[in-house]
């Protein structure tokens, strides 16, 4: 997006590979140098495209099979619950900034929170019903790309995910989850983390940690959207990092040892 550098999977890739952790990143169709249209993919195909990623990493020289795992950040997490139930054979999976709830959902709670944090003078009860209308017209839509107020938007990719609810996906993930949603995000219930908890039938952990918000930065101030600028300057969270990267050198040298009993 334009002037947004969130910057989280280059920050987690550089952490992970401090501690012997390989990893593999790639733009969306349609980003920099990657074939494909943007606006016209849907979020099913970007999951298709997460798991054919996953494909080619297995099968990379240097890479053990038995200990590869996924990470998601924001929707990436989503798409990261759909990979972890179809594949029994993961190590691990990441959720940060996660949802345990459907995409439409998941936007409507974040039209109200971002109207809780918008002064009354500038009319947070118009910015809803402008939210809500939105959503109904991408809900209604047929093509894959239509034009909201001026701005394209890719109503396919919007309808998939809108009408994709992961807590059936989470009761079939059956490696050990991560979950990590900050206390101060502005986009996702960070008690969501606790839902996840009671539906994940597999080993499972949840952090919410205080004033941690959607970009994985640490910020003491109200939340809202108009700090992310601010935001995006300073660098990810290094408390989350860490937990991330120890809890996940824990889990694939644990992967290593399963493997070895299954092998006798």
């Amino acid at each position: 997006m334009p002037g947004q550098t969130l910057d989280v999977a280059r920050a987690l890739a550089t952490h992970l590979s401090q501690h012997g952790i390989a990893s593999l990143r790639y733009d969306k169709r349609g980003v920099a140098a990657s074939p494909g249209d943007y606006l016209r993919t849907g979020f099913d195909e970007e999951t298709l495209d997460a798991q054919r990623a996953i494909d080619a990493l297995r099968g990379a020289a240097g890479i053990d099979r038995h200990k590869v795992c996924v990470i998601g950040h924001s929707v990436g997490a989503t798409i990261a619950i759909r990979l972890a139930a179809a594949q029994k054979w993961l190590a691990a999976a990441v959720l940060l900034s996660g949802a345990a709830r459907s995409g439409l959902e998941v936007m409507r709670q974040q039209s109200e929170r971002i109207a809780a944090t918008i002064p009354w003078w500038r009319r947070p009860r118009r910015f809803m019903r402008i939210q809500d209308r939105e959503r109904q017209r991408l809900l209604e839509s047929r093509d894959d790309v239509i034009a909201v107020e001026g701005q394209e938007l890719p109503a396919r990719w919007f309808r998939e995910y809108m009408h994709y609810d992961p807590a059936p996906d989470l009761s079939r993930i059956a490696c050990p989850v991560l979950a990590i949603t900050g206390r101060s995000d502005v986009q996702v219930d960070c008690r969501d983390v606790e839902q996840m908890g009671r539906t994940v039938c597999s080993e499972f952990t949840g952090y919410t940690p205080e004033h941690l918000t959607h970009l994985l930065r640490i910020d003491a101030g109200p939340p809202g959207l108009r700090t992310y600028p601010g935001q995006m300057r300073r660098p990810v969270d290094a408390g989350a990092l860490n937990v991330i990267s120890a809890w996940l050198g824990h889990r694939l040298a644990r992967a290593v040892d399963a493997t070895i009993t299954q092998g006798i």
